[in-house]
């Protein structure tokens, strides 16, 4: 990196942390590119340049919010957990820790901003959805999720069941309300043992015959049950 480019990136930088502390102090509404442009002590025309829109800035704070977040998930995904652990992993950082810091850091101001509220709502979306991409690819590489599904529809699933939990009320059950989302994304309405039966006894062919086994035993337990 030459000086003229150490230089430009830091000038975004500063425009990034003034746009984060006039957005958490004013809001979105009332913080003009000028009032930017005078905290990073920048020209407004420098913002134009590098980002195009005060619109644009709010997906870049997030991003900048965001970064231990989007660590912590790579760590994740490049561990020795199995898939589904780290997805369940995923999931909790992406639902609760990212809304947990985005309401930390600008408290009221996104109940009283319906601007700031929706530009914030759609750049967490878009970092969500970064980060699920790479656990769904991985997911595909170790077998785990169909190949055939598109990655796209997958997040757009992931998408819905995040617009679910965000519309949740605040409650003392929130949380374990969250967390079933969850489990309806990873293993459907009948639950995981279901699913891990299943995916066992599908991945595994040469015990075809103990499921035959379980089946019969099955009914001749509902037979002797009937007949009392």
């Amino acid at each position: 990196m030459n000086q003229y480019q150490k230089t430009t990136e830091k000038k975004k930088q500063a425009i990034i942390q003034a746009a984060l502390q006039l957005f958490k102090e004013k809001g979105f509404k009332d913080t003009s590119i000028k009032s930017i442009a005078e905290v990073a002590e920048v020209s407004p025309v420098s913002i134009y340049n590098y980002f195009g829109s005060k619109d644009n800035l709010v997906a870049l704070c997030v991003n900048d919010l965001f970064e231990e977040i989007t660590q912590q998930a790579e760590y994740i995904l490049n561990s020795d957990l199995d898939f589904k652990t780290k997805l369940d992993h995923a999931f909790a950082l992406c639902q609760e820790k990212m809304s947990q810091q985005i309401s930390d850091y600008f408290q009221d101001k996104m109940v009283k901003d319906y601007a700031l509220s929706s530009l914030l709502m759609k750049a967490i979306t878009t970092k969500k959805r970064d980060i699920y991409c790479a656990y769904i690819e991985l997911g595909k590489e170790e077998g785990l999720i169909a190949e055939d599904l598109s990655t796209e529809l997958i997040l757009n699933v992931m998408d819905a069941l995040n617009g679910m939990g965000n519309q949740l009320a605040h409650s003392d059950i929130l949380e374990t309300e969250v967390e079933q989302i969850h489990q309806i994304f990873l293993y459907g309405i009948f639950g995981k043992n279901w699913a891990y039966l299943l995916w066992y006894f599908i991945t595994c062919p040469v015990h075809l015959n103990q499921l035959y086994i379980l089946i019969q035993g099955c009914k001749i337990y509902y037979i002797k049950k009937k007949r009392k």
